[in-house]
């Protein structure tokens, strides 16, 4: 099995100020191999190969900053940074990152070669890292799930947040795995689906843009319910259930703005569902 490959850009500040201009990148070409990582939030134990790509993203995001701040921390001109005061490691925060396809060749602008070996994945693997994203805030503020919500936590939001894209046909998630995300459709349909007695899938509900996506990650056993599968082409922004869950036990008011306007789209969809099935009859 090849293993997983991407290069990462990834951008940090050297303090800890929510909108720190980048003072370091680091540009990284990563090789994970295929194997076996514990899947944060849970005990499940998966192969990278086994990961659909929205997942294979969030993974590839979490190991780019950290193999990121390790490489800035062996670069000798970061040690002390600027007018020769130490830089304190644990206030570095990333402010950008770029996951893309290889490229053919190791660049020679000071990228280089990151094999990830499996003594390192579990560590990697470990507490969720914040990153922030150009526009996402005001991708967040525009959406209509979140219409109305203060920019505190449109702020807290936006570290749990990143940009994604579907092609049409793509299997988002699947019924059983780990509901580790949330997604705000932008543009384009998905569909939910479940399986039949005999194996066929049924068409359960559609999530059309302007819409969330997915509610399992608030409720345990944090597992997904249905399959997702866009039937066009999608922007959305997901966010990371695991940083979710967090930010929602430590902030009361995020929690229950959350959950009001999850529970109002439930039951919106259940209404629906109803009207459906009176319809048929």
């Amino acid at each position: 099995m090849k293993p997983y490959c991407f290069f990462a850009h990834v951008a940090f500040a050297l303090d800890a100020r929510a909108h720190a201009s980048p003072q370091a990148t680091a540009n990284l070409i990563i090789e994970i191999n295929d194997t076996t990582l514990t899947s944060c939030g849970n005990k499940k134990h998966v192969k990278v190969s086994a990961l659909t790509d929205s997942q294979k993203m969030e993974l590839a995001g979490e190991i780019a900053v950290a193999a990121a701040l390790d490489y800035l921390k062996s670069e000798e001109e970061f040690r002390q940074f600027p007018a020769q005061r130490f830089v304190n490691f644990d206030l570095i925060r990333p402010t950008y990152i770029s996951i893309r396809p290889p490229p053919t060749k190791v660049l020679p602008n000071g990228s280089k070669v990151w094999r990830l070996e499996e003594s390192e994945a579990s560590k990697l693997r470990g507490e969720p890292l914040s990153i922030r994203y150009p526009e996402i805030e005001r991708r967040l503020a525009a959406h209509p799930f979140l219409k109305g919500m203060s920019r505190h936590h449109l702020e807290l939001l936006a570290l749990c947040a990143m940009p994604t894209e579907f092609d049409a046909g793509q299997i988002i998630f699947l019924e059983g795995d780990p509901a580790n995300g949330f997604y705000l459709i932008e543009t384009g349909t998905v569909v939910l689906e479940g399986r039949t007695g005999d194996g066929r899938s049924v068409i359960i509900d559609t999530v059309s843009a302007g819409e969330p996506l997915g509610w399992s990650w608030l409720f345990p056993p944090y597992l997904w319910h249905f399959d997702a599968r866009a039937t066009e082409a999608c922007t959305a922004i997901c966010l990371s259930g695991i940083m979710l869950r967090q930010h929602r036990d430590e902030d009361l008011t995020l929690s229950n703005e959350l959950f009001k306007r999850t529970t109002e789209v439930i039951v919106r969809r259940l209404q629906a569902a109803r009207g459906k099935l009176i319809s048929r009859k």
